[in-house]
């Protein structure tokens, strides 16, 4: 189990939410590979917390997708299959389309003003697990922009499993092209300028385009 992400947790916020995004850097880092083993006891003997907010987060993370338990209770981290990322990928498209098509015919100048600041942050961060966060922070704030709640309800039940192949995805290309963040942050420009014609059809093609982007598999 990773020392550095379970060192004791200093109390600021909900404990139960503290435990599961501890858990969840973890995981999206890789510093919880597939398959870890995540007892409870272990686990909160690590943040130094009780077992029910360990407890009550792995259920958490379970329903985000990235924790799953075998018949006899026992929590691990959920392992992925080449399958399961071409669901999440084909569900990214579609509801990533959708959003920037409606993003664009409801654009204001304060959403503009919120994608321009999470690239700002984007562009400033050298840590890659951060700048995918950051990525997807971006794209969450297009399904907010688009301003319909039940887009942003399916959205929300998979964006941590998005955010999870956005993080492999982001450090294999790092490692064999090493241009993540130029490439990343070039193609966040061309959103927003695109987004801002308030052109709803080219603001959907270039966000399909966004998503099938071969480099990137």
């Amino acid at each position: 189990m990773a020392e550095a992400a379970l060192s004791p947790i200093r109390r600021t916020t909900s404990l139960t939410k503290e435990v599961v995004d501890r858990l969840r850097k973890a995981i999206l880092s890789g510093e919880l590979g597939e398959g870890s083993s995540l007892p409870e006891s272990t686990t909160a003997t690590k943040l130094g917390v009780s077992r029910v907010p360990v407890r009550e987060a792995l259920v958490e993370l379970e329903r985000q997708g990235l924790v799953e338990f075998d018949p006899n209770g026992r929590a691990c981290v959920r392992a992925f299959t080449e399958e399961d990322f071409q669901e999440i990928l084909s569900l990214r498209c579609s509801l990533q389309v959708m959003a920037a098509r409606l993003a664009a015919s409801k654009l204001t100048d304060d959403d503009i003003a919120r994608l321009e600041a999470i690239l700002a942050k984007a562009s400033k961060t050298k840590d890659l697990t951060e700048f995918s966060r950051l990525d997807s922070a971006f794209h969450d704030e297009i399904v907010v922009i688009a301003r319909h709640r039940r887009l942003q309800r399916i959205w929300a039940d998979l964006r941590a499993q998005i955010e999870l192949w956005l993080a492999r995805l982001h450090h294999r290309r790092e490692r064999k092209q090493h241009d993540v963040h130029e490439a990343t942050l070039s193609s966040h420009r061309e959103m927003i300028d695109t987004l801002a014609t308030r052109k709803p059809e080219l603001a959907a093609d270039l966000m399909e385009r966004h998503c099938n982007w071969k480099d990137f598999k």
